[in-house]
């Protein structure tokens, strides 16, 4: 491996430590609660759901490093993403908690572990704000992340442990402890790595200090709009199926569907770390269109790879899950559909990486308009014919869609100063 290789390296060895460690928790606290587990569940899908949605794209900005322009607009948005990001988190975690608590109480279900689980929500919002700046002109820091990282996963299995043996206590912990010693351990990498910059505020008047970042946050606000939105209307369609899926099923069928969702998130989770790792390689290569384009073709031969054999895997492991998990039976052609679901999310993730950092986000966000478009008479009809299997169904028509507008845009629009094709 060649230093210049190091940088997305250790930031995706660190960042699916941290994501293979948080589901596998997930899952272990899922099989110990065993038939109340789907509280708890749902009270997770709520979390993710509303930590990209309070993101808005900002990750994904600071991993494009247009934050470290050396103009008026990159000073401004290092001036005001701080502030961006922490009203995001207060404001989104009350409404995860009340979301939570209110679909507890329509459920039927049990509202402490599901709220105590709801502290998730800060805890990622903080760890994906800090490790994006690690992983920006920080390589040793995300190097320096691993040996936290694989502490914490050390404590939150003497968590389920205990949790296994019984104590309620630990169990509560459990849902909460590892992403909150991995915020901790990326604010203290991020301080001490923290890059020198330029003091933006030096000799400037009190009153304007206070006007400027209140106008560096409004700057902040439309810089990461088109990424915004394009997440806004991508969770519309993708990422509430778990809601409609509880409003029309039930029992066996839901939490089997939870169960799979969440089998689903490991593979996607771990592809979609490279995917993300790559916006800054990508990004540093735009000055050199022949490199870049060698890249591009290599992350794409590497997304349709990777996307068949996830979904194998999926399919090949439902024995296994069901035994695991005790459930009464798999049923064949939901697990079919979110298999093939996975391979066409994992697909559609690279190649929207790289037109981020290709600076084609309006090319992502006609996709994502269209897609939305698609959804609003897909997924309607899918569930009154078919209910919660069809629920999943129309969400694999969608993304199959989606997949069919990125092969497109690749062959016919100039995507990293060239056609690329794969």
């Amino acid at each position: 491996m060649t230093l210049q290789h190091l940088p997305i390296f250790s930031a995706t060895v660190a960042r699916l430590l941290f994501f293979g460690g948080r589901y596998v928790s997930l899952l272990l606290v899922a099989r110990i609660l065993g038939a109340d587990a789907t509280g708890f569940l749902l009270a997770i899908a709520i979390v993710e759901v509303l930590r990209m949605i309070f993101d808005y794209g900002l990750e994904n900005s600071i991993l494009a490093r247009s934050h470290q322009k050396s103009d008026h607009t990159g000073n401004a948005f290092a001036l005001g993403k701080g502030r961006v990001r922490l009203f995001t988190t207060i404001a989104g975690q009350l409404v995860a908690s009340l979301a939570i608590g209110t679909l507890c109480v329509l459920k039927g279900t049990s509202l402490a572990l599901p709220l105590i689980a709801s502290l998730q929500f800060s805890f990622l919002m903080g760890f994906g704000y800090f490790q994006a700046h690690l992983q920006t002109g920080r390589a040793g820091g995300m190097a320096a992340l691993v040996l936290p990282l694989a502490f914490a996963a050390v404590i939150q299995a003497v968590l389920l442990w205990f949790a296994y043996r019984g104590v309620s206590s630990a169990l509560f912990l459990a849902t909460f402890c590892f992403e909150a010693l991995a915020l901790v351990a990326c604010v203290v990498m991020a301080k001490r790595f923290q890059e020198a910059r330029p003091d933006v505020l030096a000799n400037t008047p009190a009153a304007s200090i206070a006007m400027g970042r209140l106008d560096a946050s409004r700057s902040v606000l439309a810089h990461i709009a088109p990424l915004g939105n394009v997440a806004l209307v991508g969770i519309a369609y993708n990422r509430l199926d778990a809601f409609a899926v509880s409003l029309v099923a039930s029992g066996a069928l839901l939490t089997q569907y939870l169960l799979y969702q969440r089998l689903a998130s490991a593979p996607l989770m771990f592809f979609s770390t490279i995917a993300s790792s790559s916006i800054s390689t990508l990004s540093e290569s735009q000055s050199n269109p022949v490199a870049l384009q060698a890249k591009i073709v290599r992350y794409r031969q590497l997304a349709y790879s990777v996307a068949v054999v996830s979904a194998i895997l999926l399919a090949a492991a439902s024995p296994l899950v069901a035994q695991f998990f005790a459930l009464p039976e798999t049923n064949h052609g939901l697990l079919a559909a979110q298999a093939m679901i996975l391979a066409l999310q994992i697909s559609n993730g690279f190649h929207a990486s790289i037109l981020i950092a290709s600076h084609k986000v309006s090319v992502l966000w006609q996709m994502s308009r269209r897609n939305a478009l698609v959804a609003l008479f897909v997924l309607p009809c899918a569930m009154w014919l078919w209910s919660g299997i069809g629920i999943a169904v129309g969400l694999l028509f969608v993304e199959a869609f989606c997949a069919i507008q990125h092969a497109w845009a690749f062959r016919r629009k100039k995507i990293g100063g060239e056609n690329i094709h794969a």
